[in-house]
């Protein structure tokens, strides 16, 4: 992922302060390895209604579905902060006030500062100004007056500004319209200062004439995501969608449904159309993986465009699709997972191309003579020259001009992540014999830290003081990072995640050599970039399990890239 190059040493100057994952305001030159944050983010959530959650029936505003992306997806340690507490997500707090303008919010804002002393502000606020018509010619003035106010109380935090989110009366969203076009205009030259485009939401996004629904708060918190990756981003990979198709894994928005078919039919026994739904028959992790089939009926013109998951998702210059498909015959290879944009494009279509050179089209994937029958096949495809679109639609498709016959197959491990340096390699732990520390109870044993799942409680967990985890990967394999998830990434509370451990590699299991060792860490997600070396084995020893007293070592997945 792009960097400001001249930060680079700044960066390293940095590394062994308090939090080094956060440098407000400043994007780091790809840093070698990422970060290790010792306490958490502490986030301020500033504005209005919108920010307090108003329209959405928990009160959760934009907040429940961040919290889950910066907490479980990313991994980071974070903490919500502010006076006023509403929604239903692990951290209630911000500083979300109904009906306030910018001239209430400034008034009152040094104090909430002094108090919680954020290092990053998520601003949005102008909508009841804009409302009440107050002011209106001043309101970016003034906002960039607040701004000020909060960099000057805060000299290290970063502030998102939001050009705010539309309204349904004309009269008021003419004043938004001019009010949002002049914001970049007002904070330009600020340091440590980001400007957020929240406006976008459409109708349908919104619960009454100025206040989101849930879809409407799930958009902003992707675009929240997205811009505090600049903030944030230590060198971990940002996943901006994962699925493994397990039973806890998100439901796809569509089963056995064609967005576009021609010439395909179902595959046997009186099936009508091709398939595409999760089963729990073969998965290259856990136990299920999305199944797709059909039957090319036209040696001159067939396809199929299975919908799975409807989606928002701004991609970057990092961007990557990853995923694993099982093809059951050679018919079966002219398969892909596909992209639909918001603009009308598809990703079959841009010319992207895989880790081969072979482009993204189920035709040429079919052709490409790299996806083997009956074994999971890697395809990783670089987004980069998409990036500024918005993937709206997630399918697989079957597309094969010339030939006919039945296909089946698996699709499984569906990953969009904007990842921060080369390809690290394939995860070596999958499949591996792994050996570990007794279990707090049966279901979470060793073998749960390298099944490829961390949803649906799909973790080690061990009460043993100093409990270790052992991976035997099969052969020496090159091995260049470690990714260890722990409680957080499964949903669990952050005090839950690992503070200090080890990782040691061996070629024989009896000499160990250390590659890494974190002695102070809060996050859910660390990873551990190391120099290219020869590994058998590959040892996790948990030396402090949680950030409190409890004893218990829980570990959702360790995660070994190589080749």
């Amino acid at each position: 992922m792009n960097r400001l190059r001249p930060l680079t040493a700044l960066l390293a100057c940095l590394a062994a302060a308090v939090l080094p994952a956060l440098l407000p305001g400043l994007l780091p030159a790809q840093p070698a390895r990422a970060a290790v944050a010792t306490r958490p983010i502490r986030i301020m959530p500033l504005g209005d209604s919108i920010t307090y959650g108003v329209g959405s029936p928990s009160s959760s505003s934009y907040r429940a579905a961040l919290w889950n992306r910066l907490a479980v997806q990313a991994g980071y340690a974070i903490d919500f902060v502010g006076s006023q507490q509403s929604g239903a997500l692990p951290d209630t707090d911000n500083e979300g006030h109904s009906g306030w303008r910018i001239d209430q919010i400034a008034a009152n804002v040094d104090g909430w500062l002094a108090t919680y002393q954020p290092d990053v502000v998520l601003l949005h606020i102008g909508t009841n100004d804009m409302n009440q018509n107050y002011q209106v010619d001043t309101a970016p003035q003034r906002l960039a007056a607040l701004v000020d106010r909060i960099l000057a109380d805060r000299p290290a935090a970063t502030v998102l500004v939001a050009k705010i989110v539309p309204a349904l009366d004309a009269t008021i969203q003419a004043r938004i319209n001019a009010f949002n076009a002049a914001i970049p205009g007002a904070l330009a030259g600020r340091a440590r200062t980001k400007v957020v485009d929240l406006s976008g939401l459409s109708a349908a996004d919104l619960n009454d004439t100025l206040h989101p629904n849930d879809a409407g708060y799930a958009r902003m918190a992707v675009r929240w995501y997205s811009a505090l990756e600049s903030v944030l981003g230590d060198g971990r990979d940002w996943p901006l969608f994962s699925t493994a198709f397990e039973p806890s894994d998100p439901a796809p928005t569509w089963l056995d449904s064609a967005g576009a078919s021609v010439n395909v039919g179902g595959y046997c026994c009186g099936l009508a159309a091709a398939e595409s739904s999760p089963r729990a028959e073969l998965a290259h992790s856990g136990s299920s993986a999305l199944m797709y089939s059909g039957s090319d009926n036209s040696a001159t013109q067939s396809y199929s465009y299975q919908r799975i998951f409807a989606a928002d998702l701004p991609l970057g210059a990092g961007s990557v699709l990853s995923y694993w498909i099982y093809p059951q015959q050679a018919t079966g290879t002219f398969v892909a997972v596909d992209l639909q944009f918001s603009d009308g494009s598809a990703l079959r279509d841009s010319g992207a191309v895989d880790q081969y050179g072979v482009r993204a089209h189920p035709q040429y994937q079919g052709e490409g003579g790299h996806l083997a029958v009956n074994q999971w096949n890697l395809v990783r495809v670089s987004l980069a020259g998409l990036a500024g679109r918005t993937v709206s639609r997630i399918d697989v498709g079957f597309d094969r001009p010339a030939g006919t016959g039945a296909f089946r197959g698996y699709v499984d491990d569906v990953t969009i992540a904007d990842e921060s340096g080369e390809y690290a390699g394939a995860n070596l732990a999958s499949g591996a014999a792994v050996t570990g520390s007794a279990a707090c109870v049966a279901a979470e044993s060793p073998a749960k830290a390298a099944d490829g799942v961390v949803t649906g409680n799909s973790k080690w967990c061990s009460g043993v003081a100093g409990a270790g985890l052992q991976l035997d990967l099969g052969a020496a394999r090159t091995v260049r990072r470690f990714v260890v998830r722990h409680a957080a990434a499964g949903g669990e509370q952050l005090g839950y995640n690992s503070r200090a451990f080890t990782i040691q590699t061996s070629t024989d299991g009896a000499a160990w050599t250390t590659a890494v060792t974190v002695t102070a860490n809060a996050d859910g997600v660390t990873t551990h970039p190391i120099a290219a070396t020869t590994a058998r084995y590959v040892r996790l020893t948990v030396t402090t399990p949680t950030q409190n007293v409890d004893g218990a070592t829980r570990i959702y997945e360790l995660e070994v890239n190589g080749g």
